[in-house]
């Protein structure tokens, strides 16, 4: 066990589940597996071979997995050098693919080797950590029927026959898991960067593990088809430790001078049998590059053993939804010392009551937009806005109410081509989910409205939130250990990912290049927020600055007049408020600019009568 994973997985921790792990010392520790059959494949070689590691020493060359004896046929996943290869050897010839570059010592690395035979042809392919590291092809003639010969050596190679053989270690470090498949493995499974949760299988779903007899088909065959282009893919963490993801939320965060894409996944507990309320909710901070987990936060306050069914990122903190009730959890600084676990405590003062059944929740434009996941027996649903004040207090009183459709799973708003578009989620049948996309300006308080678009997703949608590029985050329930692994009723569908889908899936092919228009995005944290919008009276401007420096605020009518400057000077980092009093404007279309030494952006406001 990893010392950092004492907090989560130690004693006394946070009741996850500690991997296992053999510790292997060359040339003494060596694995063999207890194989008496060999394996006949009636149309040539398809193997499929992992290996889970974590080296102890520097520059290795080992051999980590194989099934060769005396250096005659079979396949070997091993180091040279510390490089990952794949080989496969067949009447004494080798094609092997090797990476190209080395792996760390000390550091969790999944490596997989992937051999197909087919019209006198052999691909061999390589993927470390969920990349494809190299691929080749080979002209071959392979007679059929092809063996898989008996035993697996791990950790080690052997040398005799294989009814009697001699193992020698080669390997120095831990072993987590090792799998042997006699087929292709999914490419989306081989491709999907592990989770780093600190959990087994370093986070990959740990179906290798369940009795074939239960789901007929192994667990990386079942992933379901992408009826949409996805355009980042991850598998969820803590899918071994119980754990049913919920909330969704993003955020851009600049450190170092660098923005980093974290995408927050908020979990709770519930354990095969069905009982709730054993361990507290979670979220975790993701990576949005890498997939890895950088942070987990456990939820210390008046929901700490909710449903999480939403959650939202702004000022600061994240905004938890459940049972009426919107709580706010200040984040703390990430220091990069390399802790990973955190107890989050309420912040009250930015905490209120809902009218809402509050099942999921998004920030857009300083407003928390709050709603409801209500079936057809149930009262209708709606949308509620909070705003919130320059403090991230939102109101208790919503400003404005929508009427919903049923089952709805998650909601986010997005500025597209100068209108608020509103984005909601639901699963339509047991194998697929939707999008339904509206404009805010078409909702109503009295009648649900008919969407403008329907885009089609894998089932077991969640909460959903925006990149500022318009990229649309959300994650899938259909990959937890709960519907997968349950005997009365599982699952027929399988997405066990994190995932988004780009601007252009949402809103259709223009929106390739959404720094055209009036939603640009703001360069290195910078923002410009405008609500009330369209507006009467009066409307105010949010400019959010994440360093110091200088900036300028004007405002322009339709033709490119301008109209007002708002600010023009020196902002410390952190958020403005200007107002724009609507009784000196006449009504009609107006844009505000926000220009910064790092940059500018635009936005549409409507003044009305």
């Amino acid at each position: 066990l990893d010392p950092l994973d004492l907090v989560a997985r130690g004693p006394a921790g946070w009741g996850m589940t500690a991997p296992s792990s053999a510790e292997f010392e060359a040339p003494g520790s060596v694995v063999r597996s207890a194989d008496t059959e060999d394996r006949s494949q009636a149309l040539g070689p398809r193997i499929t071979a992992e290996v889970f590691i974590r080296s102890q020493e520097a520059g290795q060359t080992s051999t980590l997995l194989t099934n060769q004896v005396s250096g005659g046929d079979g396949f070997t996943i091993g180091l040279e050098d510390h490089r990952p290869y794949v080989a496969f050897v067949h009447l004494g010839l080798s094609y092997r693919v090797d990476a190209l570059s080395e792996v760390e010592a000390d550091a969790s690395v999944w490596i997989a080797g992937s051999i197909s035979y087919f019209n006198q042809s052999l691909s061999v392919a390589l993927f470390v950590n969920g990349s494809e590291s190299g691929s080749q092809s080979f002209p071959v003639a392979i007679p059929s029927p092809y063996t898989i010969s008996r035993p697996f050596a791990v950790g080690a190679r052997a040398s005799g026959s294989a009814d009697s053989p001699s193992l020698e270690g080669t390997f120095t470090g831990q072993i987590f898991g090792v799998v042997v498949r006699e087929y292709d493995t999914d490419e989306r499974y081989l491709t999907s960067s592990i989770p780093l949760d600190g959990g087994p299988y370093f986070g990959l779903p740990d179906y290798h593990d369940y009795s074939l007899d239960q789901f007929h088909i192994p667990m990386d065959q079942r992933i379901q088809s992408e009826p949409v282009q996805i355009k980042h893919r991850f598998f969820l963490p803590y899918a071994n430790d119980e754990y049913i993801p919920q909330g969704v939320a993003t955020q851009i965060a600049n450190e170092a001078g660098e923005d980093i894409p974290l995408v927050y996944v908020a979990y709770y507990h519930r354990t095969r049998s069905g009982v709730i309320e054993t361990q507290r909710s979670i979220i975790a901070e993701v990576d949005a590059r890498t997939g890895h987990v950088r942070r987990t936060f456990r939820l210390m306050g008046e929901l700490g053993f909710s449903h999480v069914g939403g959650i939202a990122f702004s000022h600061g903190a994240l905004y938890v939804s459940s049972v009426g009730t919107l709580e706010c959890y200040p984040l703390p600084a990430y220091e990069g010392t390399g802790e990973r676990y955190f107890d989050l405590e309420a912040d009250p003062a930015r905490s209120i009551s809902t009218p809402a059944k509050a099942s999921f929740v998004s920030a857009h434009r300083d407003t928390l937009w709050v709603g409801d996941w209500r079936t057809s027996s149930d009262v209708a649903p709606f949308l509620y806005a909070h705003p919130m004040n320059s403090g991230g207090v939102p109101d208790a009183q919503p400003a404005r109410v929508f009427a919903l459709p049923r089952n709805i799973q998650g909601v986010d708003l997005f500025e597209f081509r100068g209108e608020t578009r509103v984005v909601l989620s639901r699963n339509k049948s047991s194998s697929a989910a939707e999008l339904l996309r509206y404009r805010l300006s078409d909702l109503r308080s009295d009648v649900v409205v008919s969407p403008d678009s329907s885009i089609t997703l894998p089932h077991g949608i969640e909460d959903l939130s925006f990149f500022p590029d318009g990229t649309l985050w959300t994650n899938s329930e259909s990959g937890t250990d709960y519907y997968q692994r349950r005997t009365n009723d599982p699952w027929i569908s399988f997405y066990p990912f994190v995932y988004s889908v780009p601007a252009e899936v949402v809103f259709g092919a223009g929106a390739t290049s959404l720094g055209q228009g009036s939603s640009q995005v703001a360069p290195a944290g910078y923002d410009l927020g405008v609500y009330p919008n369209p507006f009467r009276g009066e409307t105010r401007l949010t400019i959010t600055t994440p360093q110091a420096g200088s900036v300028r605020v004007r405002l322009y009518d339709a033709l490119g007049r301008q109209v007002q400057t708002l600010m023009d000077g020196f902002a410390m980092p952190g958020r403005t408020t200007l107002t724009v009093d609507g009784r000196l404007l006449a009504p009609g279309q107006y844009f505000a600019v926000l220009e910064s030494d790092r940059g500018g952006q635009v936005r549409a406001i409507t003044h009305t009568r």
